[in-house]
């Protein structure tokens, strides 16, 4: 009887756990913050909790950046040097005061402070309407680079806390917006990886074009930049979702596959091909 009840013991304190972080993953934080060994526990309990759940928290980061709740009011009020410049992407807050020279009165970037305008980091869209933080319907690769934008800021600028609306509510927590835009730039991240992992394997051909010859495509080790201890041969190559055909360097045993296609009047063993217009 001692061992069922030693077993069923972790399993409810795990649900507990589950319960607990989908409530308020605050908890965590204060759970941590009552001793090193708690916190490592814990640490590790809310990082597994997390991608159980597929929330993407971090309860290090939370803790890092609970800093100050801004309403959009407030925040409008840091546009100039001497009320403090500060600027938002994605619901988060940094003051970007020592880059003055950007961001002040008549810097390049001055647009950008006072609100949180993360669409237009990848719109080029400055106008009021343009300068939203309404980012949903954005492509994979904007997202992607809208991440990195995010990520720019918070290596480069000094983190002060949260704009209240779209992303986080009145006590700081993720809206389900916030969410939903995480699982998208998340879902990006990983095609782009996926597009990376596919050049590795498949590396783009080397190209040229003259007046002359016209556009040639060819293989070497160190066809698009990617050294490697083989050649290959070019081929079309189709990727699932993509609208066009790109030139890949191919190994000879997966030059026939299904997604593939050999330039015309050109030997298939051949690893440089004349490219018709």
């Amino acid at each position: 009887m001692f061992y069922k009840y030693a077993l069923l013991t972790p399993v409810v304190m795990l649900v507990i756990l589950l319960l607990l972080h989908e409530l308020s993953p605050a908890i965590f934080i204060q759970l941590g913050a009552l001793h090193p060994q708690i916190h490592a526990i814990v640490t590790y309990i809310h990082t597994f909790v997390s991608k159980w759940l597929g929330t993407g928290l971090s309860m290090v980061n939370d803790k890092k950046e609970k800093g100050m709740l801004f309403t959009k009011e407030e925040l409008s009020k840091h546009s100039e040097a001497n009320q403090g410049l500060y600027l938002a992407i994605l619901g988060k807050v940094y003051d970007v005061g020592k880059g003055e020279k950007y961001y002040g009165t008549g810097g390049n970037y001055h647009f950008f402070t006072g609100r949180d305008g993360s669409r237009a980091f990848i719109t080029g869209d400055f106008t009021e309407s343009g300068l939203t933080d309404d980012v949903i319907g954005l492509s994979e690769q904007e997202l992607t680079s809208l991440h990195e934008w995010a990520q720019f800021y918070h290596k480069q600028y000094k983190y002060l806390g949260k704009v209240i609306g779209k992303y986080y509510d009145s006590n700081g927590q993720r809206t389900p917006y916030n969410r939903e835009v995480k699982k998208l730039i998340n879902k990006a991240k990983r095609s782009k990886q996926e597009v990376e992992k596919q050049k590795l394997a498949y590396p783009p051909c080397n190209a040229e074009w003259s007046q002359e010859s016209g556009s040639r495509v060819w293989c070497t080790n160190l066809s698009g930049g990617i050294e490697r201890n083989w050649v290959g041969v070019p081929r079309q190559m189709y990727t699932p979702g993509s609208q066009t055909y790109r030139c890949a360097c191919v190994k000879e045993s997966e030059a026939n596959g299904p997604n593939m296609k050999e330039y015309p009047n050109c030997n298939p063993q051949a690893t440089s091909c004349s490219v018709q217009s």
